[in-house]
């Protein structure tokens, strides 16, 4: 028998909630507002709210709303362990590696081959092998190839950020600058904003953390300013905003230049951090609006990634922060990986020297 609406809402709320979309003894959407928002009339909400009365989930507050209780039950189809609050995230990073000649891959962002065919990885081996024989038998330095750093400092001044080389550390990829982000700030039971939509490999990693994700809805122009305010303002640590200001993942929209200081504006006045993830950078105007151009490193982390307009098998990103900041998260690095390739960072780099 098929589901009633409101039963399919009843699992909606129970989901975003096991998830960390909406915290514990936070306020939900009003009445007006989810009926507005899901296209039905008022008292379908209301059948919706008392469903989630009678599960223990909710509790009516008279004159303020409806709340998430304390403690909401568990789901009962939930598994234990960390690994498990992380397996749909899992499941979709198996299909997406998945090798199907006649098949596009599920959630594969990357340009076809043929646009990287001048890329040819080979050609620059003989290269890398005589500027660095030595470096290639041991591990590089916690913060990465310092040429490469060098070529980076003078690619963020195209953007209009202004950076050292002893603020970047180089990492395998941009989701291990996300890993070592993540390492550093936050513990089991932190609240967390990210974009909803989002990144779903940013998802996992979170869910694997024990972090309360809370998402911010994506319009076409950029976060909804208003949701952020509200979660800003709610009392606890400040949290950390991970967001994708252009090319966003998985709507492609861009943040409006409006937007980006409207969200810097909030992160000073709440003492709150933007991670700003620019894996597609490349593939947009140097010159496009970015809350680390507006914010010049201060309370911005800023990831970036050549996975896409080189070669993902180089596994080679980097994250721009505070020189303080930058020092700790190397040191994480360290602890966790070594170090990072320093012969995938000398191809890089030869690359990049190459033009």
């Amino acid at each position: 028998m098929p589901q009633t609406l409101t039963q399919t809402l009843v699992q909606l709320i129970r989901r975003q909630i096991a998830e960390g979309a909406h915290a514990p003894g936070s306020r939900l959407p009003s009445i007006r507002e989810l009926a507005a928002r899901h296209g039905c009339a008022k008292n379908t909400i209301v059948n919706v709210f008392e469903e989630l009365t009678a599960q223990g989930v909710v509790e009516p507050r008279r004159g303020s709303g409806f709340f998430v209780c304390a403690t909401p039950p568990r789901p009962k189809e939930e598994e234990e362990g960390s690994l498990s609050r992380a397996m749909d995230v899992v499941w979709l990073m198996r299909e997406q590696l998945k090798h199907d000649p006649g098949h596009l891959r599920l959630g594969d962002g990357f340009p076809p081959v043929e646009w990287l065919h001048d890329v040819r990885l080979d050609k620059f081996h003989q290269k890398v092998v005589r500027t660095g024989m030595g470096a290639l038998f041991g591990y590089g330095s916690r913060f990465g190839y310092l040429p490469l750093r060098q070529h980076l400092v003078q690619k963020l001044a195209q953007h209009g950020i202004e950076a050292a080389t002893s603020q970047i550390v180089l990492t395998h990829g941009a989701n291990q600058a996300l890993d070592i982000v993540i390492r550093n700030f936050i513990r089991p039971g932190d609240r967390v904003l990210v974009d909803e939509p989002g990144y779903y490999m940013l998802y996992g990693k979170l869910k694997l953390s024990g972090a309360r994700i809370v998402g911010i809805p994506r319009h076409a122009d950029g976060p909804d300013i208003e949701a952020l305010e509200r979660e800003l303002k709610l009392p606890g640590k400040p949290p950390l905003f991970f967001t994708q200001s252009l090319a966003h993942n998985p709507t492609a929209s861009d943040t409006s230049p409006h937007k980006a200081h409207k969200i810097l504006q909030l992160a000073d006045r709440h003492d709150a951090l933007i991670v700003e993830n620019d894996a597609f950078a490349d593939f947009k105007p140097a010159t496009a609006p970015r809350i680390a151009t507006l914010d010049q490193l201060r309370r911005t982390l800023y990831i970036g990634s050549f996975s896409k307009s080189v070669s993902a098998a180089l596994r080679v990103g980097f994250i721009a922060c505070h020189r303080d900041l930058a020092s700790d998260l190397a040191d994480i690095k360290m602890l966790v990986h070594m170090s990072s390739s320093e012969y995938c960072e000398r191809t890089l780099d030869v690359i990049l020297s190459d033009g």
